[in-house]
């Protein structure tokens, strides 16, 4: 496996996200990184295994359903944290026979725009990484 250097700052330019990045450097439970990764790893593993093009279906869809598994904790924690109403859980999804294995987005893979409107209407501010794109 090759390994490779991942260095990533961030100066948060808006309320929500300072209180994010204070919340990940004082946190006492986990370190940064732990966080960070356990985010990361829930979130977009699943398709960084797919554009990889790996053998391994089985092993994929392994890693999927740990993810699912974890975001769906997650949002509970959520709900429970800040006492919503917990929604009904409608998640339609096609029957996939085969995973598919492409450099590009699938139909079914949500747009960053989509993502960033479903968490917050744009709440956060990526400017702050401007000068390291």
């Amino acid at each position: 496996m090759e390994r490779i250097d991942f260095r990533w700052r961030y100066q948060p330019r808006n309320e929500l996200d300072t209180q994010l990045m204070q919340y990940i450097q004082d946190n006492q439970m986990s370190s940064k990184t732990e966080m960070l990764l356990l985010a990361l790893r829930s979130f977009w593993l699943p398709y960084a295994l797919l554009e990889d093009c790996s053998d391994d279906k089985e092993k994929i869809r392994r890693i999927a359903r740990s993810a699912v598994q974890a975001l769906r904790k997650q949002a509970q924690d959520i709900v429970e944290l800040v006492g919503l109403e917990q929604a009904p859980q409608t998640i339609q999804s096609p029957v996939v026979t085969s995973l598919p294995c492409s450099k590009t987005p699938q139909p079914n893979t949500p747009s960053l725009d989509t993502l960033r409107h479903l968490a917050g209407e744009n709440d956060y501010d990526d400017t702050g990484l401007s000068n390291f794109l």
